[in-house]
């Protein structure tokens, strides 16, 4: 209220400052989820980008997690990230999908047990303000085609791939693709998104939609502003600099170049992740190539 007095604080901030303290976990619904489930949910996990969640550091017994409590009334989000975590990975472990341990409801909020998870790349972008360098780049690009896999696999579109929900996983090994809430089936129309990502497309679900939000993400990831809106004026701007692009902004452009083309697993794997599996052993060597291999089932 003083810095809002003083002028220091616009009314918009405040007001926003007081709703993200209200969303936050209270005592006493952490007491509660201890008593009932076991769970000790401590810090505050910082992540760049999240808009209608919190991730807390959790502790069971011997295990470290991380806990997605959604803000009120985001109730429909876990729901839909419960049922497609349990769909793809029910007869299929992918990955770098992330996949939910548990779910239930806590006082006003609703809450997921996740596997511990560290920095995002939106965090990268904050913490470099410039390309995040070849070896993030291109494991974030091969994290993501092969969770788009098994989403595709399954009949889902994630319809949200941004920086915010492309993480680590706590030992920093595996990238992994979180944020299930948006994902919806093929080929219905997208209802939450990022507009930005989408490069003008149509809103909806498809391989294509999640590969031009990728594309558009690791054009940021290589420090490469995306200043025009639809995907083939992208595709030429990158065209014409392709002798000088970052590593980011060749992998966006091979993506766009195949865009049109891609609409099942098949062509995902033969027109995009085989062809960008040889740029990447090219550029770092054989042995990040071969770990990247493993994370296609």
């Amino acid at each position: 209220m003083r810095a809002l007095l003083s002028g220091t604080m616009t009314e918009r901030q405040a007001t926003k400052v007081l709703r993200d303290i209200k969303s936050r976990l209270k005592t006493s619904t952490k007491n509660v989820i201890l008593n009932d489930r076991g769970y000790i949910f401590d810090e505050h996990l910082s992540s760049a980008g999240q808009a209608r969640s919190s991730l807390y550091y959790v502790f069971k017994g011997a295990g470290v997690y991380c806990g997605k409590v959604y803000h009120p009334g985001e109730v429909a989000s876990m729901t839909n990230e419960k049922t497609v975590s349990e769909a793809v990975h029910r007869d299929q472990h992918w990955p770098t999908l992330i996949k939910v341990i548990d779910a239930f409801h806590a006082g006003r909020h609703a809450v997921l047990i996740l596997p511990l998870l560290a920095k995002s790349a939106a965090d990268l972008l904050v913490a470099t303000a410039a390309d995040v360098g070849d070896e993030a780049t291109a494991y974030v690009c091969m994290g993501v085609l092969a969770a788009m896999a098994g989403l595709a696999s399954n009949g889902w579109c994630h319809g949200d791939i941004k920086p915010a929900n492309i993480m680590l996983t706590g030992d920093q090994k595996r990238v992994v693709l979180v944020d299930l809430g948006a994902c919806t089936r093929v080929p219905e129309l997208l209802t939450e998104f990022t507009k930005h990502y989408a490069l003008g497309l149509p809103n909806v679900a498809g391989l294509q939609w999640d590969l031009a939000c990728l594309a558009s993400t690791l054009c940021l990831l290589g420090g490469i502003m995306v200043a025009k809106p639809l995907a083939h004026e992208l595709k030429e701007e990158l065209r014409v600099w392709e002798g000088s692009l970052s590593f980011g902004g060749q992998l966006a452009l091979h993506i766009l170049e195949h865009l049109d083309g891609v609409n099942t697993v098949e062509k995902l794997r033969e027109d995009v992740w085989d062809k960008v599996m040889e740029r990447v052993r090219d550029q770092l060597g054989e042995e990040h190539a071969a770990t990247l291999a493993s994370w296609w089932p």
